[in-house]
């Protein structure tokens, strides 16, 4: 009897043991997850430095101190890329390429990648700017845009022969008109007379004197196309390719029958 008390006496305390024991555990972890969610709670609401529009910004106004300012903003509320301060003056002067509403933080890419400072920072190392005269043709109907690159062919005399060929390949159009290659994009058709391109000044002189001796026309390519597709030139006697004729048989002669004679037998020939 006495043997019974014992182990119920040890299993009570056994039990209250496992008891407070698992008390204690599921304590320290709820009490543990609630720490976390604090933190959590407190480094999301956080504020940070971010570059915000001071206005509603139109698509092609530039970033500066008179269109962007600072503002703290709850950490959960800012998007990876928004601008940081530190990251402004890598922004500062380019031009917007999306709106965006007064207040709301600027992302990088609402910004154009090219910083405009005139044509002449469009131009690579050595290039040279060189402006020719087109035509509503030459540009397909205003659809060449900044950015585009193109062939140029020439039309010229050559003696009796009238030629057209090759005169420049792969190059890139820094301007239609007054619209350069800042990034931005287009939607509209513009009218312009003029394109701009950038050339060495090699080809720079080339361009400019065969203004003076023939006809110019554009050939629109695609920019990863860098393969020479031009051989040749051609004249009014290879301008369209005509299949060789090809003669009419004659029929051979008949061949010459032997002279002979019939004999009839009882109405029988022989």
């Amino acid at each position: 009897m006495k043997s019974n008390n014992k182990n119920s006496i040890i299993l009570l305390v056994c039990a209250i043991a496992a008891g407070a024991g698992g008390w204690y555990l599921s304590t320290n972890h709820i009490e543990s997850e609630i720490s976390s969610y604090k933190s959590n709670f407190e480094a999301e609401r956080e504020a940070v430095e971010v570059v915000v529009a001071k206005r509603d910004l139109a698509v092609g106004e530039e970033i500066n101190s008179t269109t962007a300012s600072i503002r703290k903003i709850p950490k959960i509320y800012v998007s990876s890329e928004a601008v940081r301060p530190s990251q402004f003056s890598r922004l500062e002067g380019r031009q917007l390429i999306h709106p965006v509403r007064g207040g709301q933080p600027i992302l990088g890419l609402h910004v154009s990648q090219v910083k405009i400072d005139g044509l002449a920072s469009l131009l690579r190392e050595g290039e040279r700017a060189v402006t020719l005269p087109v035509s509503t043709l030459d540009t397909f109907s205003g659809f060449l845009a900044p950015g585009d690159y193109v062939d140029l062919m020439i039309t010229l005399q050559d003696g009796v022969t009238r030629r057209t060929v090759p005169l420049a390949q792969n190059l890139r159009v820094l301007a239609t008109g007054g619209d350069l290659d800042d990034g931005i994009p287009n939607k509209t058709q513009r009218r312009y007379t003029e394109i701009t391109v950038g050339v060495t000044p090699l080809y720079a002189t080339r361009l400019i004197h065969a203004q003076t001796v023939g006809d110019i026309s554009l050939l629109l390519r695609r920019p990863e196309d860098e393969a020479d597709r031009f051989e040749d030139y051609v004249t009014l006697d290879n301008l369209v390719d005509i299949p060789n004729e090809v003669k009419a048989v004659a029929p051979p002669p008949p061949k010459d029958q032997p002279w002979g004679f019939e004999v009839i037998r009882g109405g029988k020939r022989s």
